[in-house]
């Protein structure tokens, strides 16, 4: 269950938990007692983190300055919200941007700045429109 991705595991965990808490409410004792060690189990998963260490990237996500580059955007993206929120909003877009133009798939950007591959796409399809409306990037 390791290649399992976190998110799924977790959408999975929620699912059931929901399922268990309906069956409660609907006095059905006996189907949320079952369902209690598969939540109890996906539980542990989710709460454990993975024991796989991944082997080293040869591509572009190896380089020291891209490395060095998603280190800055990282701190950047845990850091609470300021005024400059709209500022680093764009900054992240511009690196994901290049992180395409460097082949990266859209799943690793994702993961890079923990969001959803919709939003990587998203992104992309704008920047990919003001570049058709020769308005290059906005700022």
């Amino acid at each position: 269950m390791s290649n399992i991705p976190k998110v799924s595991l977790e959408d999975s965990l929620y699912v059931l938990q929901l399922a268990r808490e309906t069956a409660l409410a609907q006095n059905r004792q006996a189907q949320a007692k079952r369902m209690m060690p598969v939540v109890d189990e996906i539980r542990s998963l989710v709460s454990t983190p993975p024991q796989t260490t991944l082997p080293p990237s040869t591509g572009v996500m190896g380089q020291s300055d891209f490395k060095a580059l998603l280190d800055v955007t990282q701190s950047r993206v845990n850091q609470p919200p300021t005024v400059d929120s709209a500022a680093s909003v764009m900054d992240r877009n511009r690196l994901i941007g290049a992180m395409a133009e460097a082949n990266m798939s859209d799943v690793d950007i994702a993961r890079q700045f923990s969001i959803t591959r919709e939003e990587v796409q998203l992104v992309l399809n704008v920047q990919q429109k003001n570049k058709s409306y020769g308005g290059g990037s906005i700022r």
